[in-house]
Formats: structure tokens, sequence, C-alpha cells
């Protein structure tokens, strides 16, 4: 397996070291005599955060006695630098990434989940799929890849590596009997993925939306829809997280962001086309809510799901041996 721009590897595999340097430190979350308790979470444009949100503006954690506030911050890698300086206290980190960060010794612990897949996806056929996730690989006109096996050998875009997208993709390339050895990942932003499948630089690319779109509007093809194929019905995809030693200094915050979420999550569920909406409002996307997938959000990640995913990724050998999801994972509030 071929592998270019190793940047989040590396920037990861500092923060695993700076955190581990500091894990005994996490403070605990500051609150007034009286007053709510401070958390600072990380910023997300995508949907799947839209809980988050809603859990602010519907004073659901007002409910709670949490004040959270918002972090702007890029991506991972900062997020996780944040984290280990102290300056954030929970961000946001797909499943993949966490199980992955847990074997670099980045003393990180997911509380709670932000999107999941959605029940119906996992029986849909593939044409269907693309209903209930905007995640989706799409290939080059000049590829000539149309289904799954013509990905074979190919060069393969993805945002991060050694993290959710290739090893969704690789998962279902390899029970589809799609030799994966000689594919060539590249990673690559979701613009720059989507003008280089444009201009045949790539043969494909992992897309969300609004790429997804644009994707569609080109007239790609999209031939594969990685997370509703590779994880568990109804499993959370991505997560809370915290700084290991701040989440057991805070069991409380914990407990009162947990049961925040919950009710935001069963909300959002309850109230798909305002929460369309308010992504499309909050983030400047131009497109309709109609053109956005029926997403959905668990109330809670599932350790056996955890766990099945992990071993998933085990038996592939895109990790070398299982972890105890248990260690990462913070029990969920009564």
């Amino acid at each position: 397996m071929k592998i270019r721009q190793l940047g989040f590897l590396a920037l990861v595999a500092t923060g695993a070291v700076a955190l581990a340097a500091c894990s005994s430190g996490g403070a605990a979350a500051p609150k007034a005599s009286d007053g709510p308790i401070t958390i600072r979470i990380q910023s997300q444009a995508s949907i799947a955060a839209e809980p988050m949100y809603m859990a602010i503006e519907k004073g659901f954690f007002t409910e709670q006695g949490l004040d959270v506030k918002v972090t702007e911050l890029p991506d991972l890698p900062a997020a996780t630098a944040a984290l280990q300086a102290g300056k954030l206290d929970l961000a946001f980190v797909p499943t993949i990434s966490a199980l992955q960060m847990a074997r670099q010794n980045v003393p990180i612990t997911m509380i709670a989940p932000s999107d999941g897949i959605n029940p119906k996806a996992a029986d849909a056929p593939l044409a269907e799929q693309r209903n209930y996730t905007s995640a989706g690989v799409y290939t080059s006109k000049g590829s000539g890849a149309t289904d799954l096996k013509g990905l074979a050998g190919k060069k393969i875009a993805v945002p991060e590596l050694k993290g959710q997208p290739d090893g969704t993709i690789t998962s279902v390339l390899q029970k589809a009997g799609v030799d994966t050895t000689k594919i060539e990942w590249i990673k690559l932003g979701f613009q720059p993925a989507v003008d280089a499948l444009k201009s045949d630089q790539i043969d494909a690319a992992f897309l969300v939306s609004p790429f997804s779109i644009q994707a569609d509007g080109l007239g790609l093809a999209r031939v594969m829809n990685p997370s509703a194929a590779f994880f568990p019905k109804g499993s959370a995809t991505t997560s809370w997280a915290g700084n290991s030693a701040w989440v057991k200094k805070n069991p409380d915050a914990v407990s009162k962001f947990q049961k925040a979420m919950k009710k935001a999550s069963d909300w959002a569920n309850a109230h798909l086309d305002e929460v369309k909406q308010h992504a499309i409002t909050r983030t400047g996307l131009k497109v309709k809510p109609a053109d956005m997938p029926q997403s959905y959000w668990p109330a809670a990640i599932d350790p056996a799901q955890l766990t099945e995913v992990d071993h998933s990724l085990v038996s592939i050998g895109f990790f070398p041996k299982a972890v105890d999801v248990k260690k990462i994972l913070a029990p969920a509030a009564g």
C-alpha cells in the first residue's frame, strides 16, 4: 500500500507525545460559585455536529447547568494540540481516528456521539444509500472505474491518512474481493479533490456534502458509500472526545454534557428539516435542504458496536491488534 503526505500521522504522533507528557494535568472545568460549568468545545461545520449547536440554541446545555463555548479550530490535529495545551475541553473526533489515537497512546476519551449511520441505510441498495449519507467515493471520468473492482490499483484521495475514510474504503473493498495493496492513497482536501477529479489527476476521491453535490453536478460516478457499508446499523461514526485527564477530573460536567446531547440528538432526529436548514444557514452552504441526506444522531456510543468496528479493522490489517474500547470510552450517564 502506497501512501503520500503523512502529515496527519506526524501531527497526531506529536500530539500524542505532548498529551502523554501532560495527561495527568487535566484541569477541573471552571465553575463560578453557584454558576454554570464552562465547557470549551471545537467548532465543526458539518451537519454531523448540529445537535451540539441545537443544544446551545434550545437551552439544553443551560438546563444541565453548562455554559458551552464554541472554539474555532480548523481540523483534528489542531484540536488535538489544543486539548493537550488545556485550551480546549472537547473536540470533534471521528470514531476510527479515536481508535487510531488509542494505539498511539494519545490520552483521549470519547464521551458522547456526534452523528451516526441512519439505520435505514444498512438495508438500502447503493443508489438509495446516498439518501442517508453524504460520504461517498467518486471516480473521475478518465479513471475508467465504474464499480468497486475498478478501484484496484487506483489513486484515491482522502482528507486524512490512516483514518476513517481509507479505513472504511479498504474494508469495503476487501469484503468485495478487491486487492487493496496497490492502491495509492493521497492526502487531499475536499475541494482540491473535486478539482483533481475534474481534471483527471486522480482516479477517485472520498467526498462529503457539499463537495459530493459538486461531484454529482459534474456527472461523476459514485461507486461506494463507505460509511453506510462499513459501520454497524445505527452506530456512531463521530464523537465528542476530551483529554482523558480532563474527563476523569470532571465526571459531573461529562454526565451533564451527555444528558444534554442525548436530548439534542433526539430532538434533531425528530426535526430533521429544521436541522438541515439550520446547518445551511450556519455554514453558508449553497444547497437546499432536499439536497442533504437524511442524517441520524445516536443517543449514545455503544461499546459493542465500537468493538465491532475495531475488530473489523484489525481483520483487514488496518490496525495490528485489537484494543479495549472501554479504556477510551466514558461511561454513559445514568
